[in-house]
Parts: structure tokens; C-alpha cells; sequence
């Protein structure tokens, strides 16, 4: 009878054995997903936002601005343009000079520089002086002698004739830009030279407008 049961017994702890076996194997298809998953690198950071344009710097800013006079019918007509102050500083300014200058042969020449009259009720005095041509560069001195803070906005306007006469084909409808270079340095009341100057050049946009005919009816 021992006999009989010996095989069945063997079976058994056989099966008994394999489990035990399986049991004790460990996962390894989890732990190589949670290896890889540790040892994989973080996901890139997204780029951050492109930084804005910084503000103009604190200072004295001197800018002249653009005009276009109308060529149509070769009759021309003079260029305003405006010289704009920002003083973000906060100093108090006694004397700006303006160094500008432009191409002898551009067909340009300036007329007269005027202040306006808010600052020239502050006490504030105008000079120009024109240098001798260098090459084929006209320069021309602008001084501004204030008694009193020069407010913000247009301190003054240089007007400019137009002395060449530009045909159509030379200037076209399309924007033909004389620029104007702007320097500039300003003095204190006390004389003392302010180093925080900043300027912008300025221009004269020349466009030819062609004659326009109106009915004789319609102008009676």
C-alpha cells in the first residue's frame, strides 16, 4: 500500500515545490517599466515667454520728426519739422544744442528754426549757425538757451525748403526719405555737461503728387 500512495505523493510535492517557485520569481517585466520610468529624463520645460521690449532709458531725449512735401505741379512747399523733447531725468536743463546734418546734394536746405510758443514765453532763445560743406555733408548748429525748465512736447520746428526741382521719375509716388542726423548735448543751468542724451534722427519724405484737373463748371 506504501507503494501505491509513493507516487502520488511525489506528484505532490512536486506541484508543491513549482508553485513555491513561481511565487518566488520576481516581477521583473514591472520592475524594468519602473526602472525605465525613474531613469528616464524630465520633460523639457517649455521655453519661457520672449521678454518685452525694455522702455526708453531714463534721460534727455531729443527727437526730430518727418514731414512730406507735396511735389505735385512743381509747386513746393516747405518741410515742418518738429524737435520733440521727453525729459525723463528730471534735470533741470539750461542748454541743448542739436547738431544737424544732411546731404549737400539731397536738394534741401534749412530755411529757419522757430520755437514754439510756450517755450519762447519761458524765456527760452533760438541760434543757428550754418558750418562750412565737409565733402558732401551740410552741418547746421541749433542752440536753445532756456532762462526756465523747457517743458515737455515740440520745443521748436526747422523748416526746410525744397531747392531742387525733383521730377517724377526721380522721386515717384513712393517714399524718397532725405534723413536728417541729429546730435545732441545739454548743459545744466551751472554749465555742467548732462551725459544721460539720447537722440533720434528725422527725415524729409519727398512723394510726387500728380496734378489733378477739376471741370470748369464745377470750380463756378
Amino acid at each position: 500500500m506504501l507503494q501505491k500512495k509513493s507516487p502520488l505523493f511525489r506528484s505532490l510535492v512536486m506541484g508543491f515545490l513549482m508553485v513555491q517557485s513561481l511565487l518566488s520569481v520576481p516581477a521583473q517585466p514591472q520592475d524594468a517599466a519602473a526602472h525605465a520610468e525613474e531613469s528616464s529624463p524630465p520633460a523639457e520645460e517649455s521655453s519661457p515667454p520672449a521678454e518685452e521690449s525694455s522702455p526708453p532709458a531714463e534721460g534727455l531725449h531729443i527727437i526730430l520728426g518727418r514731414d512730406s512735401p507735396n511735389l505735385g505741379g512743381n509747386t513746393f512747399r516747405d518741410a515742418f519739422i518738429a524737435m520733440t523733447l521727453s525729459d525723463t531725468l528730471g534735470v533741470a536743463v539750461g542748454k541743448i544744442v542739436n547738431e544737424v546734418s544732411f546731404s549737400s546734394t539731397a536738394g534741401i536746405a534749412l530755411d529757419r528754426a522757430m520755437l514754439t510758443p510756450d517755450v519762447e514765453a519761458a524765456g527760452a532763445t533760438i541760434e543757428v549757425e550754418t558750418g562750412e560743406t565737409q565733402g558732401d555733408v551740410v552741418t547746421v548748429w541749433i542752440t536753445i538757451t532756456n532762462a526756465g525748465p523747457l517743458p515737455d512736447g515740440i520745443i521748436a520746428n526747422l523748416v526746410f525748403n525744397v531747392t531742387k526741382e525733383f521730377t517724377f521719375e526721380e522721386v515717384g509716388n513712393e517714399e524718397h526719405l532725405i534723413p536728417l542726423n541729429n546730435k545732441v548735448t545739454a548743459f545744466t543751468f551751472d554749465g555742467q555737461e548732462i551725459s544721460e542724451v539720447f537722440s533720434e534722427a528725422g527725415g524729409v519724405d519727398l512723394a510726387y503728387a500728380p496734378v489733378v484737373f477739376a471741370c470748369f463748371f464745377y470750380l463756378h
